[in-house]
């Protein structure tokens, strides 16, 4: 690994190098350093190389390159079920189409995003692995269990778990929608010593669904605290819920605890999450150790919390009082990650459209439309197993 003051270069195996660029980094060392990197991987690979772009879109990385495909997301999230596809089947196709050819990961900021593929692809190879892989799956173990498993969030880490539980058809994906009824935190998180104020926000996707109102808990006078979805939350897909703590004297907020899930993963009607399965809070001493989330869901919207066997659990005390303010001042924008997304999709497209070596192959052409129609497939809130159909399309 190269580490300097602006970046960090791992050749995690000879033919998959991963790049992050250092919050240090000005723009102008970016290009530079960019700029010298893509020189050294023409010059050693030609044109055997390709670049998966884990942040947001880059010009300057596509001026210098014409085969960059762009599948980020946020940085410390989990990337959604269909995007995590999209990346290890783009890496596949490309590592399988020809002997030589090279991957680059690249991504600014914190390097987890690279370890959230690299993790997931390990589950792919381990589905289709061959002798000659082997070397290269216990380089990439290496890699993850030596510099990643202590930076991906809980979340990144569920998402790869889950990603290779399909593979291996362990779970199956369930269509139904989820209606989130309660959001129930026991023990208070020691954020303020005499009024805790609480929020949570449902996010479907990109977008914000539901904003509760500020939950006012006093200290030491109550053990718990729960947000009731009036009406429930209907969801479907990836979501994620965040609690968020009204820090007055700031004028800001404060991020308690994150979680992110696919809701065709989940099943009965509660959740209970601990400490260590919770983004930000499985790393913050104001969160007790004992600290337990849980999500109370159903498939129907009409669901009674009373029917909860712990149903006293799931109401409040009168040390809780609740403002139902808009937060206007507090509204958290996602736009961002929507131009991900899109960029994304874009992306998918360029490295088949753009690449002479595939616009030659018929067979490579085929694989496109094969590969397109599972894409569109995995959009449509579904997804695929990603076992190789070694003798048609790979």
């Amino acid at each position: 690994m190269a580490d300097g003051s602006e970046f960090d270069l791992d050749y995690i195996t000879e033919r998959i190098i991963g790049i992050t660029f250092h919050y240090s980094c000005t723009e102008q060392m970016y290009q530079h350093n960019l700029h010298s990197i893509m020189q050294m991987l023409q010059s050693k690979h030609a044109d055997r190389y390709m670049v998966i772009n884990l942040s947001e879109h880059n010009d300057d990385l596509s001026r210098m390159n014409y085969r960059v495909v762009d599948l980020g997301w946020l940085e410390r999230q989990a990337p959604s079920l269909h995007l995590l596809c999209s990346v290890c089947k783009n890496m596949d196709n490309w590592l399988r189409a020809h002997s030589e050819n090279v991957l680059l990961l690249h991504c600014k900021g914190s390097k987890d995003r690279v370890g959230v593929v690299i993790s997931s692809y390990i589950q792919l190879s381990n589905v289709s692995t061959s002798e000659e892989l082997a070397l290269d799956l216990y380089s990439m173990k290496k890699f993850c269990s030596d510099k990643m498993v202590n930076l991906m969030t809980p979340s990144q880490k569920r998402y790869v778990q889950v990603f290779g539980r399909l593979l291996t058809h362990q779970i199956r994906l369930n269509s139904s929608p989820l209606f989130i009824h309660c959001i129930n935190i026991h023990p208070i998180p020691d954020f303020h010593p005499t009024v805790c104020q609480l929020f949570i926000r449902v996010y479907q996707d990109t977008q914000t669904v539901y904003t509760s109102g500020v939950h006012q808990v006093a200290v030491g006078q109550t053990d718990r605290v729960c947000f009731a979805l009036e009406p429930p939350q209907m969801l479907k897909g990836d979501f994620m819920i965040v609690c968020y703590h009204k820090n007055d004297s700031m004028r800001t907020h404060e991020t308690v605890f994150g979680v992110q899930f696919h809701t065709g993963t989940l099943c009965g009607d509660q959740l209970s999450l601990q400490k260590e399965d919770l983004d930000y809070a499985n790393k913050d001493p104001r969160f007790p150790e004992d600290g337990v989330v849980k999500l109370l869901f159903s498939e129907i919207a009409d669901r009674d919390p009373s029917l909860a066997s712990d149903c006293g659990h799931w109401r409040n005390s009168s040390a809780v009082i609740i403002e139902n303010d808009p937060l206007d001042s507090l509204k958290a924008q996602w736009d961002f990650t929507e131009n991900l997304t899109e960029a994304g999709k874009a992306g998918l497209l360029k490295l088949f459209i753009m690449s002479p070596i595939l616009l030659l192959n018929r067979t490579r052409i085929e694989k496109f439309f094969f590969f397109l129609k599972k894409y569109i497939f995995i959009q449509q809130g579904h997804i695929k197993s990603f076992k190789s159909d070694s003798k048609r399309h790979l």
